[in-house]
Parts: C-alpha cells; sequence; structure tokens
C-alpha cells in the first residue's frame, strides 16, 4: 500500500483488516452467486424466456444481458472515478438500490400472470436490465476496493472460495429448482416468480456485508476527471502501447462470441433432444455446479501463482462444452451432461481470472482505467453475440452454432498461448489516462 492510512498499519493491523475484508467480500460474493446460479443465465431465464417467445434472439439476448448491462457502463465509470481516492461508497451505494430490481420483477411476474406474456417480457427486460447496468455501475468501484482493500493472496482465494461455497450451495438447492419448474410445482408463471423472488432476497442480502468493508485507498485524489477530449486519446495509447493488455482484451471478445450458443444448449436438450423441460434445466444446472465446484477450488489453488495457467486450462475446458452437444445430437444427452461440467469447471471462474489478471498487470493509479476499458470494449462482443448466435441458430441450425462456438474458443486458447504472459513477466507500458 502506498496511501498514508495503510502506511500506518502495522503488518498485523493490515492482515487483520484483509481477513476481515475478505470475509466481508465472501459472504457478499457467495450470495450473489448462489442467486445467479437461482437463475441461471444458460439454463433457467433461456427457459423462461422461451415461455414468452419464440424468437431465438431474444432468448440469446435474454441470456448475455447481464453481463453486456454490467460491462457498459464502466469506461464512463472509470474516467469519473479517476478524481477519488476512495471507492467504497461509489460501490455500496448505489448498491442499495440496484439488487431489489429482482426481487421487484418476481411481484410484478406474478401480478400479470400467464395471459400477458408481452408485457411480461418488457418487465423481465427492464427490471433484469436495471439489475446488470446497476451492477455496471458499482462495477469499478468493486474491483477498485478488490484490488486496493486485499492483497493477491486473499483476493484469490476470495474469487476461488465464493464460486466453490456458492457453488456448493446452488448445488444443494438444484433439486428444489427441479421441483419448483416440475409438473408437481405450481405452475407457470407462478414457479418462474417464485425462483426470482428467492433470487431477488438473495441479491437484497448481499448488500449488508459490503457496508461493513473497511477501505484502503491506494493512490493520490485527481484534482478533477480529465476531459473526454484528453482521456480518450490516452485510452488509445493504452490499446496500442500495451499489447499484453490487448491480446487480453482480444481473448476475452472470442470467450465472449463463444457464449453466444450458451443460451441455446437448453433449447437443444428440449427441443431437439426430447429432454422434458423440467429435466433438462435441474439436471443441466446440476452438472454446470458441479464443475462450478470443482473448478472454484482449483482456481482457489491456482490463482495467486498460476493465474495464467488456470486461463489455459479454462478455455481448453470450455472447449468440450459444444464437442459434447455436437456428439450429444448423436448419441443422446448424456454426453451434454458431460459437457455442461466441463463448462463448469472453465466458466464458473474464467471471468476471475481474467479480471484478476488485469489487476495484477496494471499499477494501481491505472487500474481503474484499464478495468473499464477491458469490460467496455468486451461488452461490445458480448452485444453481438445473441444477434449472431439466435440468427445461426433460426437460419443454419443448433449444429453449425456450435461449430462457430467451438472456433471462437479455440482462437480465445491461441491468443492466450502466443501472446500473453504472466503479469509477473508483464507490466503496462501505456501512459496514465488523464
Amino acid at each position: 500500500m502506498t496511501d498514508s492510512t495503510a502506511q500506518t498499519l502495522s503488518p498485523a493491523q493490515l492482515e487483520s483488516t484483509y481477513r476481515s475484508n475478505f470475509l466481508l467480500f465472501l459472504v457478499d460474493g457467495i450470495l450473489f452467486t448462489i442467486a445467479m446460479g437461482i437463475i441461471g443465465t444458460t439454463t433457467v431465464i433461456p427457459d423462461f424466456i422461451r415461455q414468452l417467445t419464440d424468437s431465438e434472439v431474444l432468448i440469446g439476448l435474454s441470456s448475455s444481458l447481464f453481463e453486456v448491462g454490467w460491462m457498459m457502463p464502466q469506461l464512463f465509470m472509470a474516467r469519473y472515478l479517476l478524481q477519488f481516492s476512495r471507492k467504497k461508497w461509489w460501490f455500496a451505494g448505489p448498491n442499495i438500490p440496484v439488487r431489489f430490481a429482482i426481487l421487484a420483477f418476481s411481484g410484478i411476474l406474478i401480478v400479470l400472470g400467464e395471459e400477458q406474456p408481452g408485457p411480461v417480457l418488457v418487465a423481465f427486460l427492464v427490471c433484469y436490465g436495471i439489475a446488470a447496468v446497476g451492477d455496471g455501475i458499482v462495477g469499478v468501484p468493486w474491483v477498485e476496493l478488490i484490488g486496493s482493500s486485499l492483497d493477491n493472496r486473499w483476493r484469490a482465494r476470495m474469487f476461488g472460495l465464493m464460486m466453490g461455497i456458492g457453488g456448493l450451495i446452488t448445488l444443494g438447492v438444484t433439486p428444489l429448482v427441479g421441483v419448483i419448474l416440475g409438473e408437481d410445482g405450481p405452475g407457470f408463471p407462478n414457479n418462474y416468480g417464485l425462483l426470482f423472488a428467492i433470487a431477488g432476497l438473495l441479491f437484497v442480502g448481499s448488500i449488508i456485508p459490503c457496508l461493513f468493508i473497511r477501505e484502503l485507498p491506494n493512490r493520490p485524489t485527481t484534482v478533477k476527471a480529465p476531459r473526454f477530449r484528453e482521456y480518450l486519446p490516452a485510452l488509445g495509447r493504452v490499446l496500442r502501447q500495451d499489447r499484453a493488455f490487448r491480446a487480453m482484451i482480444i481473448t476475452r471478445a472470442l470467450s465472449s462470441l463463444y457464449m453466444m450458443a450458451g443460451p441455446f444448449y437448453i433449447g437443444f436438450a428440449t427441443v431437439q433432444l426430447g429432454v422434458v423441460s423440467g429435466v433438462a434445466v435441474r439436471n443441466l444446472l446440476a452438472m454446470q455446479t458441479l464443475g462450478a465446484l470443482l473448478g472454484a477450488f482449483v482456481y482457489s489453488w491456482m490463482g495467486n501463482r498460476h493465474n495464467l495457467q488456470f486461463i489455459r486450462l479454462a478455455l481448453v475446458a470450455a472447449a468440450l462444452l459444444p464437442v459434447s452437444a455436437l456428439v450429444a445430437g448423436a448419441v443422446g444427452p448424456l454426453p451434454l451432461y458431460l459437457g455442461f461440467f466441463a463448462s463448469g469447471i472453465a466458466l464458473s471462474n474464467l471471468f476471475s481470472s481474467y479480471l484478476n489478471w488485469v489487476i495484477m498487470h496494471t499499477t494501481p493509479d491505472q487500474r481503474p482505467v484499464y478495468t473499464g476499458l477491458f469490460n467496455t470494449v468486451s461488452a461490445i462482443s458480448l452485444l453481438s453475440a445473441p444477434l449472431i448466435g439466435g440468427t445461426i441458430a433460426e437460419v443454419a441450425g443448433y449444429e453449425v452454432l456450435f461449430v462457430t462456438a467451438l472456433v471462437m474458443v479455440v482462437g480465445a486458447l491461441f491468443v492466450v498461448l502466443r501472446y500473453i504472459k504472466a503479469p509477473a513477466e508483464a507490466s503496462p507500458e501505456a501512459p496514465a489516462a488523464g
């Protein structure tokens, strides 16, 4: 730590602060992870949207909407936050209203009922979009907090245990999800309304630990945010001069395009393989959660010293999902279940490993700019993914879509192997943005 607040703490006091922050971040992350698992973006949500519309494009958009909304505002927030050394309340403050959005939608869904699919779809897109964009607004200060108020050891441990414990609990509630969506459940739309309500309560509960995080700021305050005529050229210099960071953005973009197939595996299982919806959601969610659980504990072990190696392994595991889907088309659903297990290992911690790489790669004063640029540029490819994926599914079929996704993830793996080094071997070369 370079900030005077951190410098006045003894090593024992600093370690105690890290430990306390670790527990608070962990509780927040576990609650958030369970909530997102219950409304799984590749299982429950696309299955829910399929009850409302036949449009493959909208089904695809529903799966990636949260991540797109989360990424889009971050570049602008990064510029604004450059003038503040303390970021906690830029995270904790907006977090309070934002995490009520899903709970609000559960009430709207139950009130509107099954007779009004159009208004239900609009209400979902609005509430889910508010949750996503709001989470994007607090995303940069959240990264600042975990970068400044946890060291590398505690941060990697937090990411891994967050996904591991959250995945374990999600696995425990997966049978409940199957019962709620099954024939003995409350029926549509109350079944999905109940799932959104449970997830919404967990989102609201995750607000509480964030209020008690002790911030250790690590950079001096900039007098004012840079003007856009200064800020935008500086972003261009970052992309031109920092080759490793540019390669990581390309990797993230290819990973986002790989996700174009994500919402269509559940449709492939129910429509083409003939698996009953409740059974498909339950089994695929369980296998994905099992994989996420294993991946989380692997990452908690590798994340500090071997973050880049984990990225490589995760991309190899990710490639197994489209391959398994292609095999399942010929032999039945079992390979698809195994593919979801592999994708759980990969995707549960792939974004965390990307983000951890960026945090370790850059300097504290550049962290807001790098984080905002990384996420916002990545959002462009993620926004196009459902449009491309939905179009391919409608025009050419699921198999062509899965082959396209496989090409994207193999491309991402090539870039990582060829152009990206571990952060200890690479350092940001670009000048400060502003």
